[in-house]
Parts: C-alpha cells; structure tokens; sequence
C-alpha cells in the first residue's frame, strides 16, 4: 500500500519493489527483469529466466528465485481495484468477465492466469524495446515515491494500463504464429506500438528501416488493412480512450501522452471517430459503470 501525501490517512493499493519478484498476499505483480539471469521455481516447477522480460504474476502463483546473476527487477504490485474500483479478484475470475471487458473496457488479465506449454507467466522480449518498457515501470515508480500533484495515481494507473497493452502486445510477438506475418510489417507495428506519443511520419519510417514509401504502404495496408495515418490514429484513439475511462487526467495532458499534437486536434479527430467529446466520452463510461454496479 501508497500512503497519498494529499488525502490524510488514505492509501492505495499499489506499490513497489526494486528486489522482489512479489511481496504482498492478494497484489498482482508485474515485473521486469531488466538485466542478468535466474532459476525460478513457479508453482513447484523450475524455470529458467533471462533478461529482459515481463512477469505477470496472479495472487495465487508462487514465485521464489532459485539462483541468479546480475538479476536487476522493477515489480508494480497492485491490487484490481486500483485500476477500478469495480474490480476485484473475484470478478475477475467470474464467469461474466469477459462479458464486462467488452462492455466497460476492463483490462484481460489472461496472462496472469494463462499457462500452457510454452508460457508460464514469463514474456521475453527483444533488448531493443527495453527502454520503453522500462520507461513505464520508472514512471510509476517516480509517481509513487515523488507524488507531484493530486493526479499522481492517475498517472500510475495510466502507466499500469500501458503495461498491460504492451505485454500482450510482446507476449503475441513471443508466443503467437501470424501466417500473414511480414518482418518489415512487423517491426513497424512494434515501432508504432511503443512510440504513440512521438511526432513522425511515413518518410521518417521509411528512412529508419531502409525502405520507399510505395513499398512500405503497400505492405502496411495489405498486413493490416489500414494505411499507416489510420493504423497510427485508431491506436492512439484507443489507448486515450482507456486513460479517460479509468483516469481523471486532464485533456491536454492525455493530448500529448497519445502522440497529438494539440489539444484541439486530439478533441476534433476522438469526436470524429466516437461522435463524443473526450470530456462527454469519460462521463457516459462512469454512468455506465454507476448504472451496472452502483459505485
């Protein structure tokens, strides 16, 4: 628990950690290895870990580091009610959960509970996407510890959210066969996916993987089924439409964390796409939410 500087005797349910892998019964983990090498055991079954990757542990999962060298690990502990206040461990795992995923944008959490063959709650990725992934964990570190303003959860939580899109987004790219995949398409995708909140453009895409503007929309469009403004927009639309739906950031602020460059662009191209204002989208998701469960 986060004892808020602003509200007396008020705590919150997330927290960190810079040595365990998880620490607190009933918390969710999640948890990168940022360097080195380690024998777990995960649920009595031993597994070998390698930087860098993302760990997704359940309240329930039992994780102890067997041996390790050079391991460095950032782990954001936190309970669902944190993300909302109408989440619980329970409805997770109720049986209409994934009904209400779709109905109020509540986050999966499948890979904290999913396991097969091939995956047991460990996600390797490329170094190459360390810094950003790593910029997310340090940015709610940085709010927890820091509390710059009364928002400082509401960033916390917008960066937990990002976490999770990432680490589906990186468990795909580990785990899933795409029969239309396309190496060049796919670099671009996971570009896009970890820089929505920088400026560039097609020309600047093409000169950083070496390749002409014909061929790289071509493909983008034949991949995807979007040209890359649309794929680039939508992405960006999506994600801001979560941090309005669990988040009181401000607009302009939630502006330049999607990668507009204005406020007033941001409002102009979400009406467009939803027939809602960002301010008139955020109150219709809390009614909706008071409607169904009354809080």
């Amino acid at each position: 628990m986060t004892k808020c500087r602003f509200w007396e005797n008020r705590y919150l349910p997330i927290e960190y950690s810079l040595d365990k892998i998880q620490s607190n019964e009933g918390f969710f983990s999640l948890c990168l290895v940022k360097k080195g090498v380690a024998t777990l055991e995960i649920d009595n079954e031993k597994c070998y870990l390698s930087a860098p990757a993302i760990i997704c542990v359940n309240p329930d999962k039992k994780i102890t580091i067997l041996k390790s060298n050079h391991l460095q690990i950032k782990t954001i502990l936190f309970t669902p009610d944190f993300i909302n206040r109408n989440l619980s461990v329970e409805s997770i795992l109720s049986y209409d959960y994934e009904i209400n995923c779709k109905l109020f944008d509540f986050p999966s959490f499948d890979l904290f509970y999913q396991t097969n063959n091939f995956y047991n709650c460990v996600i390797p990725f490329d170094v190459e996407e360390l810094s950003k992934v790593e910029y997310l964990f340090d940015s709610i570190i940085e709010q927890l510890s820091v509390q710059p303003d009364n928002m400082w959860s509401c960033r916390a939580r917008m960066s937990v959210i990002r976490i999770f899109d990432y680490a589906a987004n990186l468990y795909k790219e580990a785990f899933e066969i795409n029969q239309e995949s396309d190496t060049l398409i796919d670099c671009i995708l996971t570009f896009i996916e970890f820089n929505l909140e920088k400026q560039f453009t097609i020309d600047d895409l093409c000169r950083w993987y070496n390749t002409n503007r014909t061929t790289l929309m071509t493909e983008f469009k034949h991949i995807t089924g979007k040209t890359i403004n649309e794929f680039v927009i939508d992405k960006r639309i999506s994600v801001s439409k979560k941090i309005l739906e669990f988040t009181n950031i401000s607009i302009e602020e939630l502006s330049e964390k999607c990668g507009f460059s204005s406020q007033s662009y941001f409002t102009r191209t979400f009406k467009k796409k939803t027939g809602l204002s960002p301010t008139q989208y955020r109150m219709q998701a809390i009614e909706k939410r008071i409607e169904k469960f009354q809080t």
